[in-house]
């Protein structure tokens, strides 16, 4: 397929790598950023461009790979520069499709469930690509377009897909944020942070394995209460983490009722 990519972040960046690779061609792709643009168009072998009115129509897709509050201001520029019959879909996990209707015949979502990072390459085969379509035949060709992609397709609805994207922020963001919070104590009292790693690998592996909550262990698993009040009263000098630690001992202890 011909497609432009409208945004050049993590999602964009690695989206359009992974098109190209597998034989799409990227017409053109946008940012703000001119430098920015400049540099991954040549990764991708596609025309950049920093400002809207250099959108060409005739792309047999437009990826809108924005953030989400930016995705109906965009979808609203472009109308202006290509035809209301274009193939128009946006990367986002909580935004419903509709957000597309009002600017767009033919409109759907290509959301790749993954967490991407500039410097970290992405294994595409592996990521769930999460398609939908206000149109049966654009849905049939977004899932065509997905399987060059991935081996991981799932047809989801705008009201499955935001579900879905709520667990997806605990599993991802609020583990990482977990892990920054062991992080910033182990840095604070002088202690590495590696000797955690194990013990990391080890739970994101059983959790692919078996049901999560019969992997669950620790201390309010166990009504250790000793444990769990002698690890309060240590962070009553991290008075934040305390109350997440507090609240996440309660809710294990709740699950086993």
């Amino acid at each position: 397929m011909k497609i432009t990519v409208i945004g050049a972040g993590n999602v964009g960046y690695h989206l359009s790598q992974r098109l190209k690779e597998v034989g799409h061609t990227i017409v053109q792709i946008f940012s703000r950023q001119t430098n920015k643009v400049i540099r991954i168009s040549r990764i991708i072998g596609a025309n950049p461009i920093d400002n809207l009115s250099s959108l060409n129509p005739g792309a047999d897709l437009y990826i809108l790979a924005v953030k989400d509050d930016a995705i109906a201001t965009v979808a609203e520029k472009i109308k202006k520069r290509i035809p209301a019959t274009s193939w128009v879909v946006h990367t986002s996990g909580s935004t419903p499709s509709t957000v597309l209707e009002p600017y767009f015949e033919n409109y759907g979502v290509f959301y790749p469930l993954q967490t991407f990072s500039m410097n970290r390459l992405a294994d595409f085969l592996n990521i769930p690509i999460l398609i939908d379509a206000n149109k049966e035949l654009m849905k049939n060709r977004l899932q065509e377009l997905a399987e060059t992609v991935s081996s991981k397709i799932y047809l989801i609805n705008d009201e499955q897909r935001a579900k879905i994207h709520v667990t997806a922020v605990v599993v991802n963001n609020f583990t990482n944020y977990l892990y920054t919070m062991a992080e910033d104590i182990l840095q604070q009292e002088e202690l590495p942070m590696e000797v955690l790693i194990p013990l990391i690998q080890e739970t994101s592996k059983k959790v692919s394995l078996y049901p999560a909550k019969e992997m669950q262990t620790g201390p309010a698993q166990r009504g250790d209460k000793k444990t769990i009040k002698r690890h309060l009263e240590f962070l009553e000098k991290y008075p934040n983490y305390q109350k997440i630690y507090e609240v996440l001992s309660k809710g294990i202890e709740e699950m086993k009722k």
